[in-house]
């Protein structure tokens, strides 16, 4: 029984999330083999300014500070 998480920035619509839901459903059948009626999928929206990519805070280059 497949369980996926997907962390995504908040701010899809109620349409693009059914949409990745099914989308992420589609390629894990397709993937593995598994019953779609066995999948899983939770979708976590976090906002902007709480994700970090790349080292990278709301779109800026990591500034190092110094401690101590």
């Amino acid at each position: 029984m497949p369980f996926i998480e997907c962390h995504i920035r908040a701010g899809l619509t109620q349409e693009r999330r059914e949409r990745l839901i099914r989308d992420i459903i589609q390629v894990t059948h397709d993937s593995i083999g598994s019953d779609p009626k066995i999948i899983n999928v939770i979708l976590h929206e976090h906002p902007a300014e709480n994700i970090s990519v790349s080292s990278r805070i709301n779109g800026e280059d990591f500034k190092e500070t110094k401690t101590g």
